[in-house]
């Protein structure tokens, strides 16, 4: 699958409205079986299968993070009513801005 099917993929799944980082391209070309790793984990947060991160923490946003292999990241940012606005793919020092900037990043373990 490459990068314009993802992203084709991940809007069928949360909407058009769905935004991509600037990262997202060169870290999706290095994801491998992107169907079973970051395809069928978007369907769970969607289908509200999966845990976000406590909303206590972040107020009006919802976030969930997975990672993928061994040094990407991907986050999903979903902002007030229903509506996914957001999805990160970046390195562990992406991630690590990321989660300090929405006050979630305690230590490299934490999530």
């Amino acid at each position: 699958m490459n990068v314009e099917e993802l992203k084709h993929s991940l809007r069928e799944i949360f909407g058009d409205q769905i935004i991509f980082n600037k990262q997202f391209d060169y870290h999706a070309e290095l994801i491998k079986n992107v169907e079973d790793s970051l395809i069928s984990w978007c369907n769970q947060v969607k289908e509200r299968k999966i845990q976000p991160i406590s909303k206590s923490v972040l107020k009006d946003k919802i976030v969930f993070i997975k990672k993928i292999g061994s040094s990407t990241r991907c986050i999903i940012i979903k902002i007030v009513n229903d509506e996914f606005k957001e999805i990160h793919l970046g390195d562990h020092t992406y991630y690590n801005k990321i989660t300090k900037e929405l006050g979630i990043k305690k230590s490299s373990n934490t999530y």
